[in-house]
């Protein structure tokens, strides 16, 4: 079982509710509590639960979230018993890859190769430690930024969908529409309302 398994399971006892590990920041504090999880210099992303209607209610589980960032860094970090087996640096150098270099058409096999280890290995490694896929991973990254970009630019859809490191616009549109349950153009076209609404 996973790093995040284990404290997934601890949450829904302690809170009745399900903890979501995600590349970026959602920004929607009303929504989510979320809290970075980092490994010495690396960002892997983002721990979030669901926010409750109580402020008392959100910083406990902000203070809890802070404690979870920290023991899973530190379990990262420590010496393994099993003579390396797990190898946490390796998959820490794979996530920090996908990061520098989600606009490029950077597969598991390129990864796996950079980190030294055999494609079967890196995906079974990744998805133990962090509780997501390498491919789940690397599309949420992608997201991500086509998000920032639509929100906060006056870029092409398409120019958007190549510059996030989708391979078309028709990949790009289902992925983007299958996260945010709308369309690339009603995502920006909704940003844009909401930005000239705020006060």
């Amino acid at each position: 079982m996973g790093l995040l398994d284990r404290v997934s399971q601890d949450i829904r006892v302690l809170f009745h509710k399900r903890l979501m590990f995600v590349p970026e920041e959602r920004n929607a504090p009303n929504i989510w509590v979320e809290r970075p999880l980092r490994v010495g210099a690396v960002l892997l992303g983002f721990l979030i639960l669901p926010a409750s209607s109580s402020e008392e209610r959100n910083r406990a589980y902000g203070h809890w979230l802070d404690m979870v960032c920290q023991n899973i860094a530190q379990e990262l970090c420590s010496p393994q018993s099993q003579a390396g087996d797990i190898l946490p640096a390796k998959v820490l150098r794979a996530a920090q890859i996908i990061r520098d270099e989600f606009t490029e058409k950077t597969s598991l096999s390129d990864v796996a190769r950079e980190v030294d280890l055999s494609r079967e290995r890196l995906s079974r490694l990744f998805h133990e430690t962090l509780g997501i896929t390498f491919s789940d991973y690397m599309n949420q990254v992608r997201l991500g930024h086509a998000r920032e970009r639509l929100s906060h630019s006056s870029e092409s859809i398409t120019g958007i969908a190549y510059s996030s490191g989708f391979q078309s616009l028709s990949q790009f549109n289902r992925r983007f529409k299958s996260a945010e349950g709308m369309t690339p153009s009603e995502y920006r076209r909704l940003r844009a309302s909401a930005v000239i609404d705020a006060p």
